[in-house]
């Protein structure tokens, strides 16, 4: 996987769907958090790989190359953040069918929510 990357030691790279406003509300968050730049954030439509891509998923690939989906995704990319934000491992406590169905949920009725819009965000300002 090819990728200009700015950040020369960063945890994960963090895919996500760029016209969804949710989504990119969210980026906004994690990227003031971020304080360290150990995410490399990148839009769903760079994502390269031989493996398929579940629908609605937010995807992290750490830096040794483990891909993650859905809830685990989002547990892996607040840990990689650090700080308060390793706390997130406490969601591997709920089981990852009620995680993954929860995060489902969500993604699939985000358009009610949150309209699409353009992406207002840089690829990557790190």
């Amino acid at each position: 996987m090819s990728i200009p990357l700015k950040n020369k030691l960063p945890k994960g790279i963090l895919y996500y769907d760029a016209p969804c406003l949710m989504c990119s509300n969210a980026i906004q968050f994690l990227r003031k958090k971020d304080k360290h730049n150990r995410l490399i954030i990148l839009p769903i439509t760079q994502y390269t790989s031989k493996d398929s891509m579940p629908l609605d998923s937010v995807v992290f690939v750490t830096k040794h190359k483990q891909t993650y989906f859905y809830s685990t995704a989002v547990i892996q990319c607040l840990y990689a953040i650090g700080g308060l934000y390793t706390f997130a491992l406490i969601g591997y406590c709920i089981p990852k069918f009620l995680r993954d169905a929860l995060y489902k949920v969500v993604a699939h009725n985000r358009n009610r929510f949150f309209k699409y819009s353009t992406c207002s965000l840089p690829l990557n300002n790190k």
